[in-house]
C-alpha cells in the first residue's frame, strides 16, 4: 500500500512538472542533431561543451536538477523566458535576448542595471545580478571552463548595440 502511495505521488509530481515544462527543454525538442553556429549556442541548447562533456552545476530548480539541460530548458529557444519555474509558479524565467540583457534594462530582470560581459559572467557562475544581489536559487550556478564561459555570454551578447567589440563578441 505505501508503495501504491508512492508511486501516486511521484505520478502527480511528474504532471505537475510537466505543466510547463518536458525532458527537452520546456516543450523544446531534443537537440542532439542540431548544428550550432558555435561553441555557446551549443552550451545554451545542451549544457554540454563543444567536446561534448557536461556542464557542471549547483543549485537550479528541480526540473534542471532531474534533467540537467541547459539554458534553454528555462529559458526557451527564443531566449524569451516567461516560463513559470516548478514547484514556486510565481516565479517566472527572464528574457536571455541581447536586448533584454545589455540594453534598456525594463523587461524583467529586476532593478538593477544593464549586464556587461563580466557581469554576466558572474550572474551565470555566481548567480549575483550587476548590482551584486543574489539571484534566486532557480538560477543554477554554472561551472565551466573560460573559454566556454566567453564563448556563452558572447553568444547571449550577439547583436547588441551596446557591447564593446571584443575578441569574445565580435
Amino acid at each position: 500500500m505505501q508503495s501504491i502511495k508512492y508511486l501516486g505521488l511521484g505520478l502527480m509530481l511528474s504532471v505537475l512538472a510537466g505543466c510547463d515544462m518536458d525532458m527537452n527543454g520546456m516543450h523544446g525538442s531534443n537537440y542532439a542533431g542540431k548544428k550550432f553556429s558555435s561553441n555557446g549556442e551549443r552550451i545554451y541548447f545542451t549544457g554540454r561543451s563543444q567536446s561534448g562533456t557536461a556542464i557542471s552545476f549547483s543549485g537550479g530548480n528541480m526540473h534542471a536538477q532531474g534533467h540537467q539541460g541547459g539554458c534553454v530548458s528555462c529559458h526557451g529557444e527564443n531566449r524569451q523566458g516567461g516560463r513559470r519555474m516548478y514547484p514556486m509558479f510565481w516565479l517566472k524565467t527572464p528574457p536571455l535576448t541581447a536586448d533584454a540583457l545589455f540594453d534598456a534594462h525594463d523587461q524583467g530582470h529586476g532593478d538593477h542595471d544593464a549586464y556587461t560581459l563580466d557581469a554576466l559572467k558572474v550572474a551565470i557562475t555566481q548567480g549575483k545580478d550587476p548590482s551584486g544581489k543574489e539571484m534566486d536559487t532557480s538560477m543554477p550556478r554554472w561551472s565551466m571552463g573560460e573559454e566556454d564561459l566567453n564563448d556563452l555570454v558572447t553568444f547571449l551578447g550577439q547583436g547588441s548595440a551596446h557591447l564593446p567589440k571584443t575578441p569574445h563578441n565580435e
